[in-house]
């Protein structure tokens, strides 16, 4: 039989939508940063 007292102890609530949307706005930000970083034009030492 099922114990319905210890199933909902374990419920974990999900995320809300603002947490998602901060999370994924914080990973775009990463992204947008590393994106940046790698087409920045290599200068040059050696001439």
């Amino acid at each position: 039989m099922i114990d319905f007292k210890e199933e909902i102890s374990k419920y974990k609530p999900i995320r809300t939508i603002d947490d998602v949307e901060d999370a994924v706005r914080d990973e775009m930000m990463d992204i947008m940063d590393l994106l940046q970083h790698i087409s920045k034009p290599v200068s040059s030492t050696n001439d």
